[in-house]
């Protein structure tokens, strides 16, 4: 937190034996109880002044004893409230008034809404415990029991439902309910913890919950009551919740979660399940320390965790993946529905309230048109959502802090400081797949909620809205815009027509480059590092197909020290899903031309045809790709093992690879199965393996044993490569990133050889190694190349050592 004091001397403010103040508190601190805490701190000081919210922040200014302000001030950062982020306190002395002027009494004024936006949007957070421990009184003894919309002023709906700063209940969509007298009692106490709650609201005055078929006719009775009935009978129902819609069945009802999967178009990929206590969650899958913080965090994620026994009693939730992702309850609805169901009712699933790769529905008659055929009942409110946000998701880890893999509700927009601070604004498109964009404003990158894979067309309007939303609401005015540096993302097209209509720079950065400087960024890293970047795909500076790559990587340079050695990919991006032709491609790399007549590849593709036309593809070089992106590694290892054939979802067969050598020990005192080459950039061979695995599955070793051998030495080879890469390069600090570092084995196991080299491990812990922290690095990157060009607009300079490239509006 930066503290900077523009006052009068040390030794005269000493002195004075009264003394006026003012704080522009900057941070989380709308949305928060910030300024009931700062009203109650005054008075208790005996404090004359006022406290309001602006664009900037929170403004205090306060007279009274100079020891008394000191104490004030010190306060404000020691005893601040629960979910209050402090990022920057100024201060200014001032003249002080006389008694007449000051007036004697400290009071909240209504909000300032002029000047730039500065301030930090709050994020939506779950319902606090006071407010449960309300929610579950009966209505006779505690006026807002059972009362399924209950807020205060330190939990529930933020982001969410915020139309324009400042916070007040007048710009977001809170606006439409009159308070009742009582509330407005309340809301005027300076005693009552739902002072100046700008959500408060009771059953008298709030927004209403409401039962209703699946075409949206209302059905009578208790809305609650009748929800958990339908469930319990089976039957799937569509809930509203903070920041769209779940779609929720029973989990130990094998009939309904098959039924939701045929109707949702999700046969394989895995389900998440929400329990209505930890004790539950805990039966079903086991969780580190650090992954129960998370799960029982005001974020209220959905933390995954490895299966435990009774996990086999819901076969169809997670089929052949290790992990469960669990949420607790996090809304006043979903306690009803636990506290109502009872042990009965278990754990639900609790899935997206979508079709396939849409975004989820927020507004209840989009939900009907759309979730109608997919469900049987509407769980609805009436307080409007302003913004879809969806759950986020992180993956426990044992060794490490739990690795966030979608950074939504609970975290985003939460600012992140950038490691070269500069006030020129911009705009980071992302990526297409994992979709999140932000916006880049005095030092800081703010990330907007995930927005979904652009190739839907839903979610590519999405992304777009997002974009106009993020600038509105943050007040930024684009003088550059960051993309991917690959000419076919529909983000890269979408940035270029915009800079063009903006008359501003088109800063291109390559993909891997961007991955690095993400984790550069969240750990506030200027100097560079070696950057290990594994996933799927990534466009590289030569224009071939990038994906697991060893980066010397600065913020806006790089050189590319290493990689695997590629593959031929037959057929391209169909290989992404049709992991044989990974397979096949392994095959050729390890046995060369020939391979086609190998037993392995008879059993790859059984249909002479077939296995005929695609072997042909790779010998001629005709349609194929030429990648070298881990994760295509990772598909064909699992096609070859027989682990997975076909990807239904990305990553599905690196989860599955993961999974199948689960519990097997790693084992020991292997000899590498991999080679090293180049004098120059370095090229990691893993032919070797792919003998020793096809030669091991014909002795009879099985695909977990095989399996384990495979982390094992990817991470070996990794580790052997980074080693050299070190010596030639001096560089001692190794940071992990990519879409392929959400295997928790791999990276673990690399993690530990690296640190046995001595050499220092940077992981992700703020936003995801996939396509989601893509638009961080890009800020981080743009950002840098500003403020080391001191605020000048970036000028064209062509392609960069770097893999980065300043496009002028003749280019665009």
């Amino acid at each position: 937190m930066a503290i900077t004091d523009t006052s009068i001397s040390t030794d005269l403010q000493a002195a004075a034996a009264v003394g006026r103040v003012r704080w522009t508190v900057r941070g989380q601190v709308q949305g928060v109880g910030f300024r009931p805490f700062v009203y109650r701190l005054a008075g208790r000081l005996h404090l004359s002044g006022f406290v309001k919210n602006s664009t900037k922040g929170v403004v205090i200014e306060a007279q009274g004893p100079s020891a008394d302000l000191e104490v004030f001030e010190r306060e404000l950062r020691e005893r601040r409230p629960t979910m209050a982020v402090i990022d920057e306190l100024r201060r200014k002395e001032l003249d002080v008034k006389t008694p007449a002027e000051a007036k004697g009494r400290f009071e909240i004024l209504p909000s300032d809404a002029d000047g730039q936006t500065l301030a930090t949007i709050t994020v939506d957070t779950a319902t606090c415990d006071e407010c449960v421990k309300e929610l579950l009184q009966p209505r006779r003894m505690q006026r807002r029991g059972d009362h399924p919309m209950i807020t205060c002023t330190t939990c529930g709906p933020r982001f969410s439902i915020l139309r324009t700063v400042p916070y007040d209940r007048s710009n977001t969509t809170m606006a439409g309910f009159e308070m009742c007298r009582d509330c407005a009692q309340e809301y005027l106490d300076p005693a009552d913890r739902r002072f100046d709650a700008q959500t408060i609201s009771c059953p008298s005055c709030g927004p209403k919950v409401m039962l209703t078929g699946s075409n949206g006719s209302p059905i009578p009775g208790d809305a609650i009551d009748g929800a958990v009935r339908l469930l319990m009978a089976g039957k799937i129902v569509a809930i509203k919740g903070i920041g769209g819609f779940h779609l929720a069945v029973r989990a130990n009802d094998d009939g309904a979660v098959e039924r939701l999967r045929r109707l949702k178009k999700r046969d394989h990929k895995p389900l998440a399940l929400m329990c209505g206590s930890l004790e539950s969650a805990q039966q079903l899958a086991r969780f580190g320390a650090k992954g129960i913080a998370a799960l029982t965090s005001p974020a209220r994620p959905i933390v995954l965790g490895i299966k435990t026994s009774n996990a086999s009693l819901l076969p169809r939730v997670a089929p052949g993946v290790a992990r469960l992702g669990m949420m607790l309850a996090y809304t006043p609805v979903h306690h009803l529905l636990f506290a109502r169901g009872g042990d009965s009712l278990g754990p639900l699933v609790m899935t997206s309230g979508n079709c396939g790769d849409e975004p989820i529905a927020t507004d209840n008659l989009e939900a009907i048109h759309r979730l109608g055929g997919l469900c049987d009942a509407f769980l609805l409110h009436d307080r409007p959502i302003e913004r879809s946000v969806e759950d986020s998701v992180l993956l426990d880890q044992a060794e490490s802090d739990p690795l966030p893999l979608r950074r939504s509700r609970g975290y985003a927009p939460a600012p992140i400081a950038l490691p070269w601070a500069d006030s020129t604004p911009g705009l980071c498109v992302g990526a297409d797949l994992k979709s999140a964009v932000a916006v880049v404003r005095d030092g800081t990158a703010i990330l907007s909620q995930h927005l979904g894979d652009l190739t839907h067309p839903l979610a590519y309007e999405h992304f777009r809205k997002a974009i106009d939303d993020l600038r509105n609401l943050f007040g930024v005015e684009p003088r550059w815009i960051a993309a991917d540096l690959h000419p076919q993302y529909l983000s890269t097209q979408y940035a270029r027509q915009l800079a063009k209509s903006l008359r501003v720079p088109l800063v291109a950065v390559q993909h891997h480059l961007a991955h690095a400087a993400a984790l550069m960024a969240e750990h506030g890293r200027r100097d560079p590092i070696l950057a290990i970047v594994c996933d799927g795909v990534g466009y590289g500076l030569d224009g071939q197909t990038w994906g697991g790559e060893l980066l010397a990587a600065g913020l806006g340079k790089l050189r590319r020290v290493g990689h695997l050695r590629p593959m031929l990919l037959p057929g391209g991006d169909a290989a992404a899903r049709d992991t044989r032709r990974c397979g096949l491609g392994l095959l050729h790399m390890a046995y060369g031309d020939d391979f086609a007549d190998l037993p392995a590849t008879r059993r790859l593709v059984s249909d002479e045809a077939e296995r005929a036309m695609l072997c042909a593809m790779i010998v001629n070089r005709v349609n194929c790709v030429e990648s070298s992106a881990a994760g295509r590694m990772f598909d064909g290892v699992a096609a070859l093992l027989g682990v997975c054939e076909h990807n239904h979802y990305e990553a599905q067969s690196g989860m599955e690879l993961e999974a199948v050598c689960e519990g097997t020990a790693t084992p020991r005192n292997m000899a590498s199965m991999f080679e090293i080459r180049g004098r120059g950039t370095l090229e990691l061979d893993f032919s070797p393996l792919v003998r020793d695995l096809i030669e091991g599955t014909e002795r009879g070793r099985d695909a977990g044993e095989s399996s384990a051998i495979f982390h094992e030495q990817l991470a070996l080879g990794w580790d052997r490569m980074a080693a050299t890469a070190s010596r030639r390069t001096g560089l001692r600090m190794v940071g992990l990133s990519g879409g392929v570092f959400g295997n928790q084995r791999l990276g673990d196991a690399l993690t530990k050889h690296l640190k046995h080299q001595r050499l220092r491990v940077l992981r992700h812990r703020t936003v995801p190694s996939n396509d989601g922290g893509i638009a961080l690095g890009q800020a981080a990157i743009a950002a840098a190349r500003a403020a080391l060009e001191g605020g000048r607009t970036l000028h064209h300079d062509g392609l960069l050592a770097g893999g980065v490239k300043t496009l002028d509006l003749g280019e665009c």
